[in-house]
């Protein structure tokens, strides 16, 4: 079993990692709502989602401590939620659920495993509660089917750059 107590160089690596996925966040609003004008909102979730539930497995991977990835998902939303977001406090809202099903996926594991696998799982979980907060936050509906397909691409795109994540936590590590 991990320790458990957060050390100093710990909350060094948290802070880092939110700021950085908070720019991140911010950043890619533009170019996903470019795309959703462009390519349609399937094309742009399934492109961009992914990149909104990377601050789990990036902070899971590198500092592998329970509540480590709902803490990196949680407070890159605050560093997005501090910039003049076009999606104003719902980030907060994002944040926590995504951050949520990011630490239930090092939960399964049994905070154990931090390979690629597990960030796959991080990465690809928040895709679950996203399409209800767009709905209960925006109102966005969609047909069954495309509940299914939306929710599907979210996740392939949450598990590709989970994926990353954990390559990228696992390489500053070494």
């Amino acid at each position: 079993m991990p320790a458990r107590r957060y050390t100093a160089i710990d909350f060094a690596i948290l802070a880092v990692v939110a700021v950085v996925v908070g720019l991140i966040f911010f950043f890619i609003e533009i170019p996903y709502e470019v795309t959703k004008a462009a390519a349609g909102k399937m094309v742009a979730r399934i492109v961009f989602y992914g990149l909104w539930f990377i601050g789990g497995p990036l902070a899971g991977s590198l500092i592998r401590k329970p509540g480590a990835a709902f803490l990196g998902e949680f407070l890159g939303a605050l560093v997005e939620g501090i910039l003049p977001t076009i999606y104003a406090s719902s980030v907060l809202v994002y944040g926590a659920a995504q951050g949520i099903m990011s630490e239930i996926a090092y939960a399964i594991l049994g905070y154990r495993k931090w390979g690629i696998g597990a960030g796959v799982l991080a990465g690809a979980l928040p895709a679950l509660v996203v399409p209800f907060l767009d709905y209960l936050l925006w109102g966005a509906t969609i047909t069954d089917v495309m509940l299914w397909v939306y929710m599907l691409g979210a996740m392939i795109s949450g598990a590709i750059y989970g994926a990353i994540a954990a390559l990228i936590g696992n390489t500053l590590r070494r």
